[in-house]
């Protein structure tokens, strides 16, 4: 093979490689403008109260945009009580060490540099599934599937108690892990990556409309035909508590009645 023949293969194999990390990306990764590279939401805070939201998620329906969000730093303070506490109040296990805490807080913003999902998103996330504890018990579905770890992930690879089995300390690799699984997906399982990618394809999406979608698809599956994220199955009330949690509510009273 001559030198422009062996180019022409180096340039086909620099193609090859860089398209299947565009690939990679478009999985778990969100694109465009609907991810975050993290410059301007550590500033703001929020709110200790709650506001049902009802409809399709969008500002002109009453939903707060991602401008009203409180801050990261805020937000993860504003819920250090709840954080601290949750796994004896909840689980009836070991608190969250200081060690545990540091790991929770590395972690997400590892994982969401890493998918350029918004930082106060996972926060809040996790805080409405398991009110971040690492030791959360795994829960099974009625068909038998297993949703582990601190976002109680669809078929997850990670947990501090699993079958009963508690690690106390939980290892750093598996709070990660558990952050990992439910944000970037496991394999060809979906995670909010994924979830909040597919709302690009949503005609006049916006980007907190596209975190409150996404919200609902993790805890159901599915968005009701009408568009309203209170209808469809599982938690009726789960897209307004992550907008609530995102504006700053911790452990004032909820006053959703989607779910009565």
């Amino acid at each position: 093979m001559g030198l422009s023949g062996l180019l022409y293969f180096a340039s086909l194999l620099v193609a090859f490689t860089y398209a299947s990390q565009l690939l990679k990306r478009d999985q778990s990764v969100v694109s465009g403008s609907l991810g975050t590279d993290e410059y301007w939401n550590d500033y703001d805070g929020g709110l200790n109260n709650y506001t049902q939201y009802d409809g399709n998620g969008s500002i002109g329906e009453g939903w707060p945009s991602a401008l009203s969000w409180g801050s990261f730093n805020d937000l993860w303070v504003a819920n250090q009580h709840i954080i601290s506490r949750s796994c004896s109040q909840v689980y009836g296990t070991p608190n969250n060490s200081d060690q545990e805490i540091q790991d929770l807080y590395n972690s997400i913003k590892q994982v969401a540099h890493e998918t350029r999902v918004d930082k106060r998103f996972i926060l809040a996330a996790i805080l409405q599934e398991t009110k971040g504890c690492v030791r959360a018990k795994t829960t099974t579905s009625s068909d038998g599937i297993k949703n582990p770890g601190l976002l109680q992930s669809f078929k997850g690879n990670h947990s501090c108690n699993d079958d009963g089995e508690v690690q106390n300390p939980c290892p750093q690799d598996q709070i990660l892990g558990m952050i990992s699984d439910g944000v970037a997906g496991t394999g060809s399982e979906q995670g909010f990556a994924i979830n909040i990618n597919a709302q690009a394809d949503v005609d006049g999406i916006e980007f907190a409309q596209a975190y409150y979608r996404a919200a609902r698809l993790y805890n159901s599956g599915a968005i009701d035909s009408s568009g309203d994220l209170g209808k469809g199955s599982a938690t009726h009330c789960y897209s307004s508590d992550i907008a609530n949690r995102l504006l700053g509510w911790t452990d004032s009273a909820s006053t959703c009645t989607l779910d009565d």
